[in-house]
């Protein structure tokens, strides 16, 4: 696969579109995290547009890392690699809205937390099942309880299990949800809110609103990733949990 199929870029009005296209699950790796941070800082420090949108193809938003790059050897260069593209995007000079149809699963749901509104369809579902295959997410800690309390974030980690669009939009993961066939229309009565704002005061209202949770990231994520990749990447859980998936079985844990 080339670097123009793991994801595009274009600008048309006020919108600049980053869509990923790993069809058919989306699932990041380390070539298309790197294309989508090219991508975005090509568009330099005063991007066209007046948003950015983060869409898909294919039938999921989102459905994580890719596991067969989960590897002791690898989950460095992986883990680093996308939190610096979610750095890029909860950064970004201009508002971002994730379009979430399908899954957002993993580092997907991760990735719309980060964006300031998200938009998803009826048939969109959220989670962070990391622990049913013997490992944890590394940023749902710091993104999710900014978004729908601790309680709520701890639940979902802890558990694994999904939950659907319409409770996502109850529990704040989701600011609208609505038919995919309106998704477009949705994301058009949004943006029209915004052109009576000026691009300048918008971006530094951007950077004082996004502040204390950006600042979390950075002080958080030192020591997930420490706890990540010292501890975590020791245990026997994460190597036997993704070989399962993998292998298209249930995980047969140690027990201890």
């Amino acid at each position: 696969m080339t670097d123009l199929e793991f994801a595009s870029l274009n600008t048309t009005g006020d919108i600049t579109r980053l869509t990923m296209r790993r069809a058919p699950l989306n699932f990041f790796n380390l070539d298309m995290l790197q294309h989508m941070q090219r991508l975005l800082e090509g568009l330099g420090e005063s991007p066209p547009g007046r948003v950015l949108v983060i869409d898909s193809d294919g039938a999921a938003f989102c459905a994580g890392l890719d596991l067969a790059e989960h590897t002791r050897q690898g989950v460095f260069l992986l883990l680093d690699q996308y939190h610096t593209f979610v750095r890029l995007v909860s950064t970004f000079p201009r508002p971002t809205i994730a379009l979430v149809r399908g899954m957002a699963l993993g580092a997907g749901n991760e990735l719309a937390a980060s964006c300031d509104y998200v938009i998803a369809s009826h048939n969109a579902t959220f989670g962070q099942p990391e622990i049913k295959i013997g490992t944890m997410p590394s940023l749902a800690p710091l993104l999710l309880p900014l978004r729908i309390g601790f309680q709520r974030a701890i639940q979902m980690i802890l558990t694994g299990n999904p939950v659907d669009a319409q409770e996502a939009a109850r529990i704040g993961l989701a600011d609208r949800t609505v038919r995919e066939e309106e998704m477009e229309t949705a994301l058009e009565r949004w943006i029209a809110d915004l052109r009576g704002s000026p691009v300048p005061v918008m971006e530094l209202a951007l950077r004082c609103a996004r502040g204390a949770r950006n600042r979390e990231l950075e002080t958080g994520l030192s020591e997930i990733q420490s706890l990540y990749w010292n501890e975590l990447m020791d245990l026997d859980e994460p190597i036997e949990g993704v070989r399962a998936f993998l292998e298209k079985r249930a995980p047969r844990w140690s027990g201890k």
